[in-house]
């Protein structure tokens, strides 16, 4: 899909112009896509512009809904529920136009933010070519693409509701509890949009869980990932040097590190060390 995807012959609605939005329209523009509509309904109140761009939804190519805007509760629900496969996000945008070898996904209700931190700085601290981005650090769009580079990405609930090309080399979830439910309707379509991570992964690709119940899950829809349970944890948190990465909360993040970070050769020594 990369290689045959024209950023300039496709037209692009952008809904919500926060730091996302922005950085969209600025990669869109960057890229040559001549047709780009955007709103925001805490900005605009012009009717005309408001007119333009509710009758263009049913036209456009692509639109690109900024997480923090549930779709359900938008003064446009009726036409994004009718164009739902036309939307994507900004992650989506990243993968379309870059040849990512590499890529670490996180997700969960808790920890993404530390996993993704960990991940990146234990890499980094290891000589390894790394970014940190999606919902940490920097937009992922305003980031300079690297082909040898890791790329260590946050994905919310939000964002994986909605993409549609996300090719992670290594993906994982982290754990679900009840979050977010008034805006996904129900915690089995919270989880359904988390297993989304998975969807387009093959088999040189690696998917990482611990919850039973999302195992069941990943068995039965066949995703082609190599699936790897993280059971126990490996590390003694008393050797950790760091207070706050010995609470409790941590130990699950720290699982995840360790086992993902193993992929990219970093021995138990080095992990800890970092």
């Amino acid at each position: 899909m990369r290689n045959t995807f024209k950023f300039k012959d496709k037209s692009f609605a952008v809904y919500g112009l926060g730091i996302t939005g922005k950085s969209v329209l600025k990669f869109l523009k960057k890229n040559k896509v001549n047709k780009i509509l955007d709103w925001d309904d805490r900005l605009f109140k012009n009717n005309e512009k408001f007119k333009r761009f509710k009758v263009n939804l049913n036209i456009v190519d692509y639109i690109i809904v900024s997480p923090g805007i549930n779709i359900k509760k938008s003064r446009f629900n009726k036409l994004l529920f009718k164009n739902k496969k036309k939307i994507i996000t900004d992650l989506d945008l990243f993968f379309l136009k870059n040849d990512v070898k590499k890529s670490i996904i996180i997700t969960g209700t808790n920890g993404k933010s530390t996993t993704c931190s960990l991940i990146h700085h234990i890499l980094k601290n290891n000589k390894i070519k790394t970014k940190l981005a999606g919902n940490i650090g920097k937009p992922i769009l305003d980031l300079k693409f690297v082909k040898n580079e890791i790329y260590v990405i946050e994905a919310s609930s939000f964002q994986l509701e909605y993409s549609k090309f996300l090719k992670p080399y290594c993906a994982a979830i982290l754990n679900i509890s009840k979050d977010h439910l008034d805006w996904h309707g129900s915690k089995r379509k919270y989880i359904m949009s988390k297993i989304k991570i998975f969807n387009n992964q093959t088999k040189k690709d690696i998917a990482f869980l611990s919850d039973k119940r999302l195992e069941k899950i990943y068995n039965k829809k066949r995703f082609l990932g190599k699936l790897r349970i993280i059971r126990k944890n490996p590390i003694n948190v008393k050797n950790i040097q760091n207070r706050y990465l010995q609470l409790d909360t941590n130990f699950n993040n720290i699982k995840f590190a360790f086992f993902i970070s193993k992929l990219f050769g970093i021995k138990k020594k080095f992990f800890l060390s970092s």
